[in-house]
């Protein structure tokens, strides 16, 4: 009787263990989003007025979803951060600039970061975006590094633009901005080759 429980003991722990290893043999590190790329949809809901003199009339200031592409360039673990590049069409040719995703919390499979960026998107036209993200992932069951599934979505976001034109304009607005998963074997198919070069 007492080698038959400590035979079933032996097997609870047995089990046990091995579900511990195949659970965690299948955790993404940060690390595993490098070269990940994704395809970003943002539109805006904002005002604009005259900045000089104060005092204009304020008019409404949206701008229809655009497409742009994000690829997580690599993690750098002594400042918890990640290098990315984001790459816009600026109405002639497509643009790469380079960014940061601090880890503000949470772990490989989903964390909060916040992606702060600045774009001449005209010669008079600047814009600054503060966005705070909320970023998932999966790992494949059979290469646990390896990400199969990812997005991104927005948790608020706001952006300041300044048009700097005879009579200069200030607008201030909301951002949505979405990202979904394009598979690596899908990148360059999808992605412009003017993001690609980097």
């Amino acid at each position: 009787m007492r080698l038959r429980n400590i035979v079933f003991i032996l097997l609870v722990a047995a089990t046990v263990f091995g579900f511990f290893v195949l659970g965690t043999a299948q955790a993404l590190v940060f690390s595993d989003w490098e070269g990940t790329w994704f395809k970003v949809k943002m539109s805006e809901t904002g005002k604009a007025g005259p900045a000089v003199p104060p005092g204009g009339e304020v008019a409404t200031n949206n701008e229809k979803t655009t497409t742009s592409y994000l690829v997580v360039d690599g993690y750098d673990i002594s400042a918890t951060a990640f290098a990315v590049g984001y790459c816009v069409f600026n109405g002639s040719a497509w643009v790469n600039h380079a960014a940061v995703w601090p880890v503000l919390g949470g772990e490989p499979e989903n964390f909060l970061t916040l992606f702060t960026y600045s774009l001449l998107e005209t010669q008079i036209v600047s814009q600054t975006s503060w966005i705070p993200l909320e970023v998932k992932g999966k790992a494949s069951n059979n290469a646990p590094s390896e990400i199969t599934s990812a997005s991104f979505k927005n948790l608020g976001g706001i952006f300041l633009e300044e048009i700097d034109s005879i009579i200069p304009y200030g607008g201030v607005g909301s951002i949505k901005f979405t990202g979904s998963f394009i598979k690596p074997d899908q990148v360059t198919g999808t992605v412009p080759p003017g993001c690609l070069i980097r």
